[in-house]
């Protein structure tokens, strides 16, 4: 996958978008992962995490995505790049449904927890407990990244315009979330989705009915909060992951 080839207003084929692998057997886990990678990560990176999950007996669904969802300094990427990786998720959940798999979850990290936070609810219903290994306002997480708002900056973009393209993004309908449940990592010294920030997103999960925690983890940076969410995955969805499931 080759970082900053995307041109503003061009069509994506999903190759150029995201990859993703599958890992484990579907047949003899306990539950199927859907794993979305942190920005700008290789799955290769996250084995440490894959392995983990592996061996606490899930089956998982992993993906990375393109830089250029950024770099390229298009906004119109990241709903095109949700839509498909959304898309690709419904199709191999369907598979999995009619293989016998009944039990799915999801931990996303990063714009992976973005991405995630736009699955739930009626886009992808089977998706009804999973980590949102830290999450906020994607724009101000965004622009807190010195080399990616410089390049969005050159093309003429504004934090305030950021935000109007991407609200739909920022606030989904989640509809009903009735039984869901949900938990946010993160912690007071990430500097890019700090804690404090996380609040205002809750609030609409909560009103659609999802039970919905946050997890503080010890960390001094946005990097190293989600490697301590990677490293804890197995224990926190242990968190959400029904008992009778």
């Amino acid at each position: 996958m080759k970082p900053g080839f995307g041109v503003v207003g061009r069509v994506f084929r999903p190759e150029e978008l995201f990859q993703v692998g599958e890992f484990g057997i579907s047949a003899s886990a306990t539950a199927t992962i859907v794993f979305i990678c942190p920005y700008g990560t290789p799955i290769q990176k996250v084995r440490f995490a894959l392995r983990r999950l592996l061996r606490a007996g899930y089956h998982v669904v992993a993906y990375q995505t393109t830089t250029a969802v950024f770099t390229a300094a298009d906004p119109l990427i990241l709903p095109e790049l949700i839509a498909q990786v959304r898309a690709d998720i419904r199709a191999r959940i369907t598979r999995l449904a009619a293989a016998g798999v009944t039990d799915f979850g999801f931990f996303g990290s990063s714009l992976g927890s973005f991405i995630l936070y736009n699955c739930v609810g009626p886009n992808v219903p089977e998706l009804r407990w999973g980590v949102f290994n830290t999450g906020g306002n994607i724009a101000q997480g965004m622009w807190n990244m010195l080399d990616l708002r410089q390049l969005h900056v050159a093309r003429g973009w504004s934090l305030p315009r950021l935000e109007e393209a991407w609200a739909e993004l920022q606030w989904p309908d989640f509809g009903r979330l009735d039984g869901c449940r949900f938990v946010f990592v993160s912690s007071p010294r990430d500097d890019v989705a700090p804690l404090g920030n996380i609040a205002p997103y809750l609030g609409p999960m909560l009103a659609a009915g999802a039970e919905v925690s946050v997890r503080r983890v010890p960390a001094v940076s946005h990097r190293t909060t989600v490697i301590a969410g990677l490293w804890n995955a197995p224990r926190l969805i242990r968190m959400v992951r029904p008992a009778a499931a």
